[in-house]
């Protein structure tokens, strides 16, 4: 196995998911598990999530889910980005729910399903401000009326997004959500009624619990992170990632010597280098060049010359640093700590990106189980 590995902690993985159940605690969860779970490695996630009684997992793109079914999860799923028509027959095959953001994919979906003598569930998307998917309240009401004259369709949830949740300005999430439920109680007072509703992500739980809802979307959250460290600490949760790597090699440089690409960094005193098997084809950003640090031993280095593709270098000056000592690029080594809020603000991105890019090259594994 590669000396680079993200290791993911199972105890705190279903600790975050209490901890998200006492937040919505009339609410069922669907688990946002999109792009190989934030990082995390769904294949991993999958069975967990499913033994902590998680009703829905949710992706943003068929093949995503797809890959689960593939696993052997046969619970329900439901992908929230709308669908392409040359993607129909994959919801149908696999048997997973879809969101509506246009009527042309639900008559699309009537045909396919019609032909097929199959059913289709599906989630009305109703845009109450990002401007990125879903139909505008004032078009619900109507597209709800035409949808449920289709065959082989039903139209299950309602659902929305939250934009602006993990704001310290809430005024905009409240618009959101009180434009959300004057919809649905408008709809249902023509006779039609969804068996599910949801609006909540993560951020939305802790700040503006939505109280006419039964499913709630948390993602970041599962992974014991949120896009602010006081919020992850109002719902005690632990992060799950931790990712290391070992130190390869041991160079001498001494000063005026360069290390890396591009002469980025010039030595200023003779010293040691350490180089490790990570770099920005695993997900470590490029950007971090000369900012970051890592840990070894419990002690703090930082991170000198160009972080290349496979490897990047620390200098250890003249520590007692060995070959194949653990390296800690996210995580705890002995006292210290470098958060993924660390490495994202150093990079000037959020913790999603930081997570989200670790690539598949990189060995997950399941410690604490």
């Amino acid at each position: 196995m590669r000396y680079t590995v993200a290791e993911l902690n199972e105890s705190n993985l279903r600790h975050n998911i209490s901890q998200i159940k006492k937040f919505a605690p009339n609410s069922s969860i669907v688990a946002m598990v999109k792009s190989n779970a934030y990082g995390h490695g769904i294949e991993h996630y999958a069975k967990v999530l499913r033994e902590e009684g998680v009703k829905y997992l949710g992706f943003a793109f068929v093949d995503e889910a797809i890959e689960v079914r593939q696993l052997g999860d046969r619970g329900k799923m439901i992908v929230l980005v709308s669908a392409q028509e040359d993607e129909i027959e994959k919801y149908l095959e696999f048997n997973i729910e879809t969101t509506f953001s246009s009527f042309e994919i639900a008559r699309l979906f009537s045909e396919k399903a019609k032909a097929q003598n199959k059913v289709v569930y599906a989630h009305l998307f109703v845009d109450t401000g990002m401007h990125r998917d879903g139909v505008s309240p004032e078009e619900a009401a109507k597209f709800i009326e035409n949808a449920d004259k289709l065959e082989n369709v039903e139209i299950i949830g309602i659902c929305s997004h939250l934009s602006t949740a993990d704001s310290d300005d809430l005024e905009f999430a409240l618009e959101q959500m009180e434009i959300f439920n004057r919809t649905v109680e408008y709809i249902e007072s023509k006779g039609y009624k969804f068996k599910y509703k949801h609006l909540s992500n993560s951020a939305g739980l802790v700040n503006i619990p939505c109280k006419a809802c039964n499913l709630v979307r948390p993602g970041i959250s599962l992974h014991g992170l949120m896009s602010t460290e006081d919020l992850a600490e109002k719902m005690d949760l632990k992060p799950v990632l931790s990712l290391k790597s070992r130190v390869q090699l041991i160079k001498p440089v001494k000063k005026g010597e360069t290390v890396g690409y591009s002469l980025k960094y010039i030595a200023e005193k003779d010293t040691n280098v350490a180089v490790v098997p990570i770099g920005y084809g695993d997900g470590l950003l490029r950007n971090l060049s000369n900012k970051m640090q890592c840990l070894i031993k419990g002690k703090r280095y930082n991170q000198i010359g160009t972080i290349c593709m496979d490897e990047c270098m620390f200098d250890i000056g003249n520590s007692e640093v060995e070959p194949l000592d653990e390296v800690v690029i996210i995580g705890k080594q002995g006292d210290e700590e470098i958060s993924v809020y660390e490495i994202a603000e150093l990079a000037g991105t959020i913790t999603y990106e930081v997570t989200t890019l670790i690539t598949k090259r990189v060995p997950r594994i399941i410690i604490n189980q």
